[in-house]
């Protein structure tokens, strides 16, 4: 059946002539088209400039001496250099009409030179470096004078030692470093390419045609037709790769033999057999960070009605994707512990590391470990979509906002892209406006944080008509439930200072970020404040944007699970920090659970709050403030033995959390949880 998919698949996908020249055809011929093209053009305009006459002028007359040296400057590879007088030099500095002034002074029986140049100008960099050669053998001439007029041995004075560089890198070890520099982000450029098209045409292009609802009629299940589908445009994204790569290597060892590229490196020299296995290494990450672009490509389209629409929704995903990929440009970063698990980051690092022949068999497996971990909740997550009538034959209401408030229904509940855009704008926000008055508030600046992260939901809520009470669940609990939560929340937070233990252990690195984080949270013997804006304000302003208005965005009426896991996902990437991620979003997923599983927000917000005051009271009464640790992210050093006490005592808490919040009627979300 998946066979058989996968073959209907790629005749849809090469039946489409336009889209396969444009994301393959056309790409292949454009690399070494542009590549040799833009070569030769960089080359004749570097040669025009460096045979352009320069005009300089002088403060007073210079020296014969100085002039002889400037005439025999001049020759048919640099151009001429003329001496032309100048009234006002910055002026014509502006104006293009010299390239240089220089300004000589006596000072202490020493001549003094500045040059002015104007950097905004083409050729400022070559007149600089012009000139700077020949005040340079002008000085080594007079200083030859004066040696030879002491009667001294001018190479002993001058040359008392010779030294010399050696380069003892091989050529293909020069090559591999410079394929490691450029070669990772087309890689990724080639990939996006060849996934996009075939993801759109496969989602949103079947919706389109109304196709869809045809396969479902078929007697297979939603997983083959996922796998089908997943696996022909993971195909077609690998190919593309591949193909684009090619042709890169090929114009590179065109452009190699024909002239060079890299000084220092030879045809001759060359030692290809070198860098097969870098390649084939290459190769492998190549094919696995296709399978991941491909599932998160078809999760995307998934939600668009048209071939339009898919577009709008990719084009995030691609900026996404190419901004950190090139981060193999940036020299001191480097494949390590915390890279190697960074989505698109590892990729471009472990290919640069390999063609370097600087990788670390560790390293290069956890990269491989944590991609096939992303293809895996890619394709369950994608599978799950599919499960779903509502993102696949859904209404065609996208965003809310962009609708006229009077077309919105009263009481209108918001969707998937309603929590997207609202996560999306409160990211952005907490970025570009949430940091800098951080920064320059500091306390109050948080304050004001929470007050624009509670505005968000609130302000949605209302565009869109929406019951206020339903959205963020407003019920007031059951007595047992506020006990549940006390013991969910005791039980999570000792799960999670293990978690932390583990992940300080594997990253040390991460400790002056937690230490760090102390400084900028707490204000000294303010205990009430502290609690006010660290605990207070987050456990309601957060709790109305996550498990308010997002968990009611994101669930529906067949399954909560994904809506539990994906907010609180979202909860720990808001953080921004990689040590506070993975334990902040295992208490998300614990306070979205109880949200559902009570109907009331108040109990998310109860255990919100004793997370955060229980990290100032600990902050506030610790002997040094300097050395106490955030506790929702640290803890104290523990044995193994000590370890698995703690996590048998939070799961002891958890357990005891979830029977208390156990009704004899049960509800809708409890059939689901």
């Amino acid at each position: 059946m998946v066979k058989a998919i996968f073959k209907k698949e790629m005749i849809d996908i090469l039946r489409d002539k336009k889209t396969l020249f444009m994301g393959i055809v056309l790409p292949i011929i454009l690399y070494p088209v542009l590549m040799i093209l833009m070569t030769q053009i960089l080359s004749a305009s570097m040669n025009n400039i460096e045979r352009q006459d320069t005009n300089i002028a002088f403060n007073k007359a210079p020296s014969s001496e100085l002039i002889s040296i400037i005439d025999n400057y001049s020759d048919d590879d640099t151009g001429k250099i003329n001496i032309i007088e100048a009234k006002d030099y910055k002026k014509e500095l502006e104006d293009g009409l010299i390239d240089a002034y220089i300004e000589v002074e006596e000072n202490n029986n020493l001549e003094d030179y500045s040059i002015y140049i104007n950097s905004s100008k083409e050729n400022s960099m070559t007149v600089m470096d012009r000139l700077e050669e020949i005040l340079d053998e002008y000085k080594v001439n007079i200083t030859e004078e004066k040696l030879e007029s002491e009667g001294l041995n001018i190479n002993e004075v001058l040359n008392p030692i010779v030294y010399k560089t050696v380069d003892v890198a091989k050529t293909e070890e020069i090559a591999g470093f410079f394929l490691g520099q450029i070669l990772p982000v087309i890689l990724i450029i080639g990939v996006l390419l060849g996934a996009i098209y075939p993801a759109i045409d496969s989602m949103a292009g079947e919706k389109e045609r109304g196709t869809l609802e045809t396969l479902f009629t078929l007697p297979i299940t939603n997983l083959e037709l996922v796998m089908g589908k997943y696996m022909a445009v993971s195909f077609c994204a690998i190919v593309t790769a591949i193909l684009n790569v090619l042709s890169i290597l090929l114009t590179l060892g065109f452009l190699l033999a024909s002239g060079g590229m890299v000084e220092g490196m030879s045809m001759v020299s060359f030692d290809a057999g070198q860098l097969i296995i870098p390649l084939i290494i290459t190769l492998i990450c190549v094919c696995l960070f296709a399978m991941v672009i491909s599932a998160v490509s078809m999760c995307v389209c998934s939600l668009a009605k048209s071939f339009k629409d898919a577009q709008n929704y990719i084009t995030p995903v691609m900026l996404l994707v190419l901004i950190p990929s090139y981060v193999s440009m940036i020299p001191n970063i480097k494949l390590n512990g915390v890279t190697a698990i960074i989505p698109v980051v590892n990729i471009s690092l472990l290919i640069k590391s390999v063609l370097s022949f600087n990788a670390n068999i560790s390293l290069v497996a956890m990269v491989f470990i944590s991609n096939f971990t992303f293809v895996i909740l890619a394709v369950m997550l994608l599978s799950k979509m599919f499960n779903s009538e509502e993102i696949l034959f859904g209404s065609s209401r996208s965003f809310s906002f962009l609708e006229k408030r009077s077309n919105i229904k009263k009481g209108t509940m918001p969707n998937v892209s309603d929590g997207i855009i609202l996560y999306a704008f409160g990211l952005v926000l907490l970025i570009y406006v949430g940091s800098l008055i951080q920064l320059k508030f500091g306390m109050a600046g948080i304050a004001m944080t929470q007050v624009m992260i509670i505005g968000l939901p609130l302000l949605f809520a209302y565009y869109i008509k929406s019951d206020f009470k339903k959205v963020f669940s407003l019920n007031l609990p059951k007595v047992k439930h506020v006990f549940g939560a006390v013991s969910l929340w005791m039980g999570t937070y000792i799960v999670v200072m293990i978690i932390t233990q583990i992940l300080l252990f594997l990253f040390p690195q991460s400790m002056e970020v937690v230490e760090g984080l102390n400084d900028a949270l707490f204000i000294k013997d303010s205990l009430i404040l502290n609690i006010l804006i660290v605990a207070g304000m987050p456990a309601v302003c957060e709790e109305m944007f996550f498990r308010g208005f997002l968990l009611s965005s994101f669930k529906n009426k067949n399954s909560y699970k994904g809506a539990i896991v994906f907010t609180g996902i979202l909860f720990g990437f808001m953080h921004m920090d990689f040590i506070r991620m993975i334990p902040t979003g295992i208490l998300g997923i614990s306070f979205a659970y109880a949200v559902l599983k009570t109907n009331s927000l108040y109990i998310s917000m109860l255990m919100h709050f004793l997370n955060n005051g229980f990290a100032v009271v600990v902050s506030h009464f610790a002997n040094n403030l300097e050395q106490t640790e955030v506790a929702t992210t640290t803890t104290v050093g523990l044995s193994m033995s000590q370890g698995l006490i703690y996590l048998v005592i939070g799961l002891v808490f958890i357990f005891i959390g979830i029977r208390l919040f156990k009704d004899k009627n049960k509800s809708l979300e409890e059939n689901n949880l």
